[in-house]
């Protein structure tokens, strides 16, 4: 299936690794051209290299950068503007905040939180709407968590914020509709990337179990009886910013091999 995204420029967080660099993969395959973000310089550098050596150097750049901080997205907006002109996907990908439960944290690990998984979406957002709007085309898709339907246990700050993030995309969808911008949230359940080992490893310390158990019951979990990969969450993410969902907007769209219980 051709995608009609061929020559659009991509915005993605988060995409030294993981679900970030699987769907900066996934775009440049599909012949986007990719602005890769990752706070840590070194490993963002080696994951471009690998995406130019596989796609090709003039498709992908790389801009280190914590997408918390409004001046550092205006870094990375005006970076992408300059060497290419013009925005038309951003993918809001960022790691989760430390874990607690919520009658035990303090305002400063709220604000932290909020910082990093809903005000980094509300900015991306204000920085990158206006220029999709002058292009009639825009897809913005932030990659939040399946605990926003189905809370985990500890994650307060991580299930709160993306909540707020979700929220913000549904009302944010209904403004920009007409000008041919989509915002959509991608809610992955247990996707085998770093943060899901960190986030077992959590939960088994607190059960006093070891790794191993509390892997084996998160699968356990899953009907489809295994952990999803990085790369079926990017082809996701690579379907939502084509020309092919430009009648999909307001939507969290699970994926998570039937993990979430509700019917809604």
């Amino acid at each position: 299936m051709k995608l009609g995204i061929e020559g659009r420029v991509a915005i993605v967080g988060g995409a030294s690794k993981g679900m970030g660099l699987a769907t900066a993969k996934a775009l440049a395959r599909e012949g986007a051209l990719v602005v890769m973000v990752a706070r840590g310089a070194d490993q963002l550098a080696i994951s471009c290299e690998q995406i130019a050596n596989q796609y090709g150097s003039e498709r992908v750049i790389s801009v280190a950068a914590d997408l918390s901080k409004k001046e550092e997205i205006d870094t990375v907006v005006s970076h992408t503007l300059s060497h290419w002109g013009k925005v038309d996907i951003s993918i809001n990908n960022l790691g989760g905040p430390p874990p607690g439960e919520p009658s035990s944290l303090t305002d400063e690990l709220w604000y932290q939180a909020m910082d990093l998984n809903f005000f980094s979406v509300v900015r991306m957002s204000q920085s990158v709407i206006p220029l999709m709007k002058k292009n009639n085309f825009g897809r913005i898709i932030s990659v939040l968590s399946l605990s926003i339907k189905q809370p985990e246990e500890n994650l307060a700050l991580s299930t709160v914020a993306r909540t707020a993030a979700s929220s913000y995309s549904k009302v944010l969808s209904t403004e920009v509709a007409s000008s041919n911008i989509t915002v959509n949230t991608v809610l992955p359940g247990s996707i085998e990337t770093d943060r899901l080992k960190v986030v077992a490893e959590m939960q088994a310390k607190r059960q006093g179990a070891n790794m191993k158990d509390a892997m084996g019951l998160r699968q356990a979990q899953i009907p489809a009886s295994r952990f999803g990969k990085a790369e079926e969450a990017a082809d996701l993410i690579c379907f939502l910013a084509s020309d092919k969902a430009g009648f999909i907007t307001g939507q969290n769209i699970l994926i998570d091999g039937g993990q979430y219980k509700g019917v809604f």
